[in-house]
């Protein structure tokens, strides 16, 4: 067994060889061209607010004193508890959503920038144009655009995903600038939406990537079959089989500590996933089977990283060398697509692959909605999940079944 060396720094996807992002994650961080004074001051607003999770030392959390309220009247300290407990709710959100959030109110910037109109716009025509201008292709900044590039140049049109995505972004961002946001101008924009899908679906066209193709049981053998006999192939085959039965995103592996992840007698493991989209603590059952069996898997990695606490899986460079410090979310999606590569899956794996791959797994072997969703971490009587169930279900139930055709 190769003995792991610990690295001064880490090159795992996502991060280059001095621990920097690479330049598709910086890309990502760099903001706009400079539109408007008000954006200047709502972005110092949001740096303060970050300064804020950083001084307090708990990752998404901003403290919980309470601010002072001394020679302030009733009224005045009524109306500090608001301002204090806004921003306390805001820093408790998820760290990808709030990325996500910072994404889509940039693009939201820019639209009211290229129509004229006030940034704090929340009515039913702001909201439906952002749809058809995201629709019709947006507008790319000058950062955005090739060298010797001049002019105005427009992106391709979004798919209905991405606008449902952005859209839900931009009316979170201007709530959170308290912009009364009227429940008919909003329904207004999801009509338009709604609108968008049916013509492209009456027209036969495609946009975005679609539904994650899910992992069957033979593709997860397959990939955990394919990892190398090195440290980095212990790390993908434990990463797949603890992932796959608890129907894990990338960020729940990404986030998972390795005191998560207990070894309960001879029945398997036990997995706490704490933050994130969804949280809760899960058993998975041991196997017989070498190739699936996630106790020998996650022993195996443990033992050869040599690992107790920190980070469950982490960066390692090319030259074998282990990195204290643990995977980002586009490290570990990519990790999963190398694994299906491996196995020459016919399809791109992603995070998602895994979550809706054990959902229909499962059905099919026979497992309840309840059972499902409480492995998952889905909410009980979720879409998402029935459409998942779905899959299996229109054939083993199919009303057209019982017809004597």
């Amino acid at each position: 067994m190769e003995s792991p060396r610990k690295a001064a720094g880490p090159t795992d996807p996502g991060r280059d060889k001095a621990g920097a992002p690479t330049q598709s994650d910086a890309a990502g961080q760099r903001g706009g061209p400079s539109f408007e004074p008000q954006l200047t001051l709502e972005n110092r607003r949001g740096a303060e607010r970050l300064a804020a999770v950083e001084r307090a030392g708990v990752p998404g959390r901003a403290g919980v004193a309470l601010p002072q309220l001394a020679d302030l009247s009733p009224q005045e300290r009524l109306e500090r508890l608001d301002e204090a407990a806004t921003q306390y709710v805001e820093t408790q959100r998820p760290e990808n959503t709030l990325k996500a959030y910072a994404q889509d109110w940039k693009i939201w910037q820019d639209y009211t920038t290229d129509l004229g109109i006030p940034l704090l716009s929340g009515t039913a025509g702001a909201l439906t144009g952002f749809v058809v201008w995201l629709e019709q292709g947006r507008v790319l900044r000058p950062s955005e655009l090739s060298t010797g590039e001049a002019g105005v140049r427009r992106a391709d049109p979004a798919a209905p995903s991405t606008i449902e995505r952005r859209l839900t972004g931009a009316i979170a961002g201007l709530r959170e600038h308290r912009v009364h946001v009227d429940p008919e101008a909003s329904r207004a924009a999801w009509q338009a939406l709604k609108g968008y899908r049916r013509r492209l679906a009456q027209a036969g066209t495609e946009l975005g990537r679609g539904k994650a193709t899910m992992v069957t049981l033979a593709d997860l053998r397959a990939m955990s079959k394919g990892c190398p006999d090195t440290l980095a192939g212990r790390r993908d085959r434990a990463m797949l089989l603890i992932g796959f039965p608890i129907a894990a995103r990338c960020s729940d592996l990404a986030n998972l500590l390795v005191t998560d992840v207990k070894q309960i007698d001879d029945r398997g493991l036990e997995v706490i996933v704490r933050h994130g989209k969804s949280t809760g603590e899960m058993a998975i059952p041991r196997r017989d089977n070498v190739d699936s069996d996630p106790v020998r898997a996650w022993r195996a990695w443990r033992e050869a990283a040599g690992i107790s606490e920190g980070a469950a899986f982490r960066r390692i460079d090319r030259h074998g060398n282990l990195s204290e410090h643990g995977l980002t979310t586009a490290g570990t999606n990519q990790i999963l697509t190398r694994a299906g590569e491996r196995a020459n899956l016919p399809y791109a794996v992603t995070g998602h692959s895994l979550r809706s791959g054990f959902a229909t797994e499962a059905r099919r072997a026979g497992a309840n909605d309840v059972a499902i969703a409480d492995q998952g971490r889905w909410v009980r009587g979720s879409r998402a999940l029935y459409e998942y169930i779905r899959r299996v279900d229109r054939w083993d139930d199919n009303a057209a079944g019982a017809l004597d055709l």
